[in-house]
């Protein structure tokens, strides 16, 4: 358990507990002192299953066992923070733990802790890295190779890639056929009245799911084609 013991505040020279006090704000925690002085903390559960009490002598081999056994409640709370921030790659936080000491049990644990309570799910990161840079207009290749740097694993990447890609198509497919719809019905009145056809557009777009931009991208459309400009379209904006 070497790396556990790397991650870990060095054992002190023997001594007597002189007080177990609760680390302020964390109930989780308990500070030990050593012969009046603040040694290290150790989780509650810790401190509980050694049964430790004051008075008790502390040797020095058995501080690091304290210290050992505490090394995955440190991982946890180390992984915890670096999820704070965002969410991350089952990798990103292997690697983490690792670059911080931990030995490779303890990394291996934290992880399968973290995926049971559901904090960690890479599928639900591609997903949600996926969308948001191809949204920011990455490309698609750009984005495999960045969850492959992660660490996603590629079937993963591939399948996530894909659906996304089989999403947009479907979109586009979407605005295609109720662009076509909306020729059909609005084609004449484009040509005669691009604000009132622009209105009447809108309505029926709407009623239909659609937001302004997929409303205004048909109403462009069909604007263009009956030789009208953008007045009407965002006249059309400005009075809602």
């Amino acid at each position: 358990m070497a790396g556990g013991r790397r991650t870990a505040p060095a054992p002190h020279a023997d001594g007597v507990i002189t007080s177990l006090v609760a680390k302020r704000g964390r109930s989780d925690r308990v500070t030990v002192h050593l012969e009046g002085k603040a040694a290290f903390d150790l989780a509650a559960v810790v401190v509980d299953r050694a049964s430790l009490h004051v008075g008790d002598m502390l040797a020095v081999v058995e501080q690091d066992r304290l210290l050992l056994a505490d090394a995955p409640y440190r991982a946890r709370e180390k992984a915890l923070a670096f999820l704070a921030v965002r969410e991350r790659a089952r990798r990103e936080i292997e690697t983490r733990l690792q670059k911080s000491g931990f030995e490779a049990d303890v990394v291996a644990d934290t992880v399968t802790w973290l995926e049971g309570l559901g904090y960690v799910d890479d599928r639900r990161f591609a997903e949600r890295y996926a969308a948001e840079k191809l949204a920011q207009g990455w490309g698609e290749r750009r984005v495999r190779v960045e969850l492959l740097r992660k660490g996603v694993e590629r079937r993963v990447v591939d399948e996530t890639v894909a659906a996304y890609a089989e999403k947009e198509d479907g979109a586009r497919e979407s605005l295609e056929a109720v662009t076509a719809m909306a020729r059909r019905r609005f084609e004449r009145q484009f040509a005669v009245d691009p604000e009132a056809a622009t209105r009447r557009l809108a309505g029926f777009m709407s009623r239909r799911g659609y937001d302004w931009d997929a409303i205004r991208s048909v109403a462009r459309t069909l604007a263009s084609e009956a030789g009208a400009g953008e007045t009407a379209i965002e006249a059309e904006r400005a009075s809602d």
